[in-house]
């Protein structure tokens, strides 16, 4: 059985709130997680990435990893779903 999306949205949050530390940050879909919003760096998109992997037991294909798939926590999120669906077929 594959996560759920709102199973990966909660560890995202978990992610940002410790990880990150962005404790109190209201984490909504349409949150960027690159420019305004959260404005991450390299490093910090490094850290979601690798704490998702580490969480769910998968790798995520960097070469997909874009504007597009990072823009905003929810295409994150769709995204991150839709690499853990694949990885379970």
């Amino acid at each position: 059985m594959s996560a759920t999306r709102e199973q990966i949205f909660q560890t995202v949050c978990d992610i940002i709130h410790t990880d990150l530390k962005f404790s109190g940050m209201d984490v909504t879909d349409d949150l960027e997680l690159v420019g305004g919003g959260l404005a991450l760096d390299s490093l910090d998109l490094l850290m979601l990435v690798t704490g998702i992997e580490k969480r769910f037991g998968h790798k995520i294909a960097t070469k997909s990893l874009n504007r597009d798939t990072m823009g905003t926590v929810g295409r994150f999120v769709d995204f991150a779903q839709s690499e853990l669906a694949a990885s379970k077929t």
